[in-house]
């Protein structure tokens, strides 16, 4: 049995994050399993914004992707293991299924977004 929580507890509310969000730009891919058949479909996907617990992914199609799936980020060799806790009409907010270093998720939060070079620029 828990203690009961005074009236500050209760307004904050059960979602309270612990970690500090950081912006970022990381590009990579969703994998996840298909619904009826076996075999993984997978989804592109940008971070926008990352901490040790979760992030929020933009996906062109966020209703399609299962619960649990697994993110890849370009540039990087390793599978995330995610939950999606919500979802938006453009994203995937996505609760790791351990928590990440924060040495790592520095180093993701550091891809900003960069000028595109075209082909004529000098």
């Amino acid at each position: 049995m828990s203690a009961p929580k005074n009236y500050l507890t209760r307004l904050a509310g059960e979602e309270q994050r612990t970690h500090k969000r950081r912006l970022t730009n990381a590009a990579g891919t969703i994998y996840y399993l298909r619904r009826g058949v076996r075999g993984f479909t997978s989804q592109p996907c940008r971070m926008v914004n990352i901490s040790e617990s979760g992030c929020l992914v933009a996906v062109p199609l966020p209703g399609q992707a299962a619960d649990h799936l697994y993110l890849v980020l370009d540039g990087m060799p390793i599978k995330i293991s995610c939950a999606a806790v919500a979802r938006s009409d453009t994203a995937l907010h996505l609760r790791f299924t351990t928590d990440m270093p924060t040495e790592l998720v520095n180093k993701i939060a550091r891809r900003k977004f960069a000028p595109r070079r075209h082909a004529n620029d000098p």
